[in-house]
């Protein structure tokens, strides 16, 4: 017996909990567990779309053939967490020729240039869309790595608001001198001027003016707001960044600026602002992040975003981010906070993630955080409240040294729809598209195309969800769990450049796929208990029975379509309660345990059941990376009727 027919005996276990019939690949018999009768009533498929409206079925609406607008969409590739010079980056944001020289023109062949641009990389790595979102606060460079206070450059400092010791407040570097009312000082370029330039040369893509948010009480957010210029999240970043203390002693930027109202993080204290550390992992800043995310959610609904990053990088607790901190968050502002950072990025560094011992789970796990990682985790109880709360990936790209460029390594492909109906999509498209969930994340193009959908029956019904949407169905009736990749010839990978020079670049290849079944619990907890004031406990708890693995596929049970994609099917013949389903998969076998030079720590590997081992803190380097990839899909929510 292969490990993969004893892995599917042994979830089968698990997944009877749940009166499933396990299938291996297309078209194999089962027989049912339960008895039940069909419900004759109509499933009704939220925010779903109809057989002929699907992206998999010869990816028809990809390729615009049919005439509903509501259909056309591509899928686009992502990196929306990344820093330049202008903050502790080591790179501009476009291609320069000399020092202080922007590229006037898209180049392809980077030998002449002298620097690489982060945005231009990206694109010439396959993505489509860009967001620039560096640290919030007060910096002391320009967009080229000049000093504020070069006076070769300029004559008096151009900094606005409080005195800022020869440094710049981040929300004037986001802007144009040209939206600041009245602005007599020396000409920069902010960073929405480098927005634009690239804009120019690249207008077949999309770039976004975002932030790294500094998050009161937490650590980091990836946040934006699509908009002609950049002074919305200019405003965000002002009044809600916890290192953007301008305010503190003058008016002039709220006066200038016309941003009354700020409250600085300082004044976030108890007893006036509540502390819940003790129970909810929430201090009493926590309550200027929900004010941030409130400001958002009023303000800019439907076009901007706040996606935690990094996320147990400082700890399970208090001073980073717990999961009542995300509950908390997605209650608030369930259109801008609906999702987080659940594979950290910075996969070079020798603490993969940039992931010490402190991190919660005290390391990444096949390069992904311990939420998303864990099966019954974090992340598996957010969606088990019957969240819309999803999963991405950016390259947090800083050097060279640690990191992977934007779409060397790291992607996020999601499904973007063109709203409009005109053919142009625009940055609006994109975070619609981060926010339907229709999304998933790849390390080392390990797969460039991933159909995973829920069908009402069988995988030729008329109805069917995918990634972020809602199959509903009556109770009792079957749907079937259909799972369609293809793999790349090959991936970014160069010995000698972005790897060793010893190093043997492989194809890549999965080998196995994990099916996650979770379900969604009744009721939700509520923050606060009946008295609604007394924190509630279960509001910061995590039930690591709400999902488990269901069944894992490999060669010896999938199959190659007629597309040439690989096909693999699960079929629950009578559904009994609502639920959700998500996969990952590995280039890894079973059981891999990839040892430092002391033979004592592990690098990478896999348990028995070719789950994800933890990447032990300080053995991780390039090559081990291109060694240990993985890819992950949002979820699909079943609701029984």
């Amino acid at each position: 017996m292969n490990i993969g027919t004893w892995n599917r005996i042994k979830t089968s276990l698990f997944a009877g909990l749940f009166a499933v019939t396990l299938v291996s690949g297309a078209g194999v018999s089962h027989a049912e567990q339960r008895a039940g009768s069909a419900s004759s009533s109509r499933p009704d498929v939220e925010n779903s779309e109809k057989y002929s409206c699907r992206e998999d079925r010869h990816e028809r609406d990809d390729q615009h053939e049919h005439g509903d607008r509501h259909c056309a969409g591509k899928w686009m590739i992502g990196d929306f967490h990344n820093h330049t010079t202008f903050t502790d980056g080591s790179y501009p944001m476009n291609d320069l020729t000399g020092p202080t020289t922007i590229t006037p023109f898209a180049v392809s062949d980077t030998s002449g240039l002298y620097k690489q641009g982060t945005a231009p990389t990206a694109f010439r790595n396959g993505l489509g869309f860009f967001t620039n979102s560096e640290h919030g606060g007060i910096q002391s460079r320009d967009g080229f790595g000049r000093n504020w206070t070069d006076t070769t450059v300029y004559p008096t400092l151009p900094a606005i608001g409080d005195p800022t010791n020869g440094k710049m407040w981040r929300w004037q570097s986001l802007i144009r001198t040209s939206d600041i009312p009245f602005y007599a000082g020396p000409a920069y370029m902010g960073a929405y001027d480098w927005i634009e330039s690239i804009r120019a040369n690249y207008p077949d893509k999309i770039v976004i003016t975002g932030m790294e948010w500094n998050v009161p009480g937490h650590e980091h957010a990836s946040t934006a707001i699509a908009a002609d210029n950049a002074l919305p999240i200019a405003e965000f970043e002002y009044r809600f960044d916890n290192s953007d203390t301008d305010g503190t002693t003058t008016t002039t930027t709220a006066t200038i600026m016309g941003w009354d109202g700020k409250v600085q993080s300082s004044s976030y204290t108890s007893p006036a602002y509540p502390d819940y550390s003790a129970v909810l992992a929430q201090n009493a800043k926590h309550n200027k992040t929900l004010d941030g995310v409130k400001w958002m959610q009023a303000n800019y609904p439907a076009t901007g975003y706040l996606i935690p990053a990094h996320v147990e990088r400082a700890g399970c607790g208090v001073g980073g981010w717990s999961i009542a901190a995300f509950r908390d968050m997605n209650d608030n502002g369930p259109s801008v906070a609906f999702g987080f950072e659940g594979i950290p990025g910075h996969d070079k560094s020798s603490n993969r993630g940039e992931f010490g011992t402190g991190a919660c789970g005290g390391g990444t796990y096949g390069g992904a955080g311990t939420y998303i990682a864990t099966v019954g985790g974090l992340w598996d109880n957010l969606l088990a409240d019957g969240r819309k709360f999803f999963n991405f990936d950016s390259s947090d790209f800083h050097s060279t040294s640690s990191d992977f460029w934007p779409g060397e390594y790291e992607k996020t492909y999601v499904k973007v729809k063109d709203a409009s109906g005109d053919g142009v999509y625009a940055q609006e498209d994109v975070i619609n598209g981060l926010r339907s969930g229709n999304a998933f994340s790849v390390h080392g193009d390990l797969i460039n195309k991933l159909y995973f959908r829920v069908f009402h029956g069988a995988p030729s019904g008329d109805s069917s969800a995918t990634m972020g949407e809602t199959l509903s169905v009556g109770k009792g009736e079957k749907i079937t769990v259909q799972i369609r990749f293809r793999t790349p010839d090959s991936n970014n990978c160069q010995a000698g450049i972005n790897a060793s020079g010893s190093y043997v670049c492989a194809p890549p290849a999965v080998h196995h796929v994990q099916l996650i079944q979770g379900r969604i619990n009744p009721t939700r907890a509520n923050k606060f208990l009946a008295d609604g004031v007394t924190p509630n406990p279960a509001f910061n708890a995590i039930d690591s029975t709400v999902a488990g693995i269901v069944e894992t596929f490999d060669a010896s049970s999938w199959s190659i379509d007629d597309e040439g994609f690989t096909t693999m099917t699960f079929v629950v013949p009578h559904v009994r309660n609502s639920m959700f389903f998500r996969i990952r998969g590995t280039n890894l076998g079973y059981g891999v345990s990839k040892m430092d030079a002391t033979n004592t720590k592990i690098v990478y590997g896999t348990d028995a059941a070719g789950s994800p081992l933890l990447n032990t803190p300080g053995t991780n380097n390039a090559d081990m990376a291109w060694d240990d990839l993985w890819f992950y899909s949002n979820p699909i929510f079943v609701k029984v009727l």
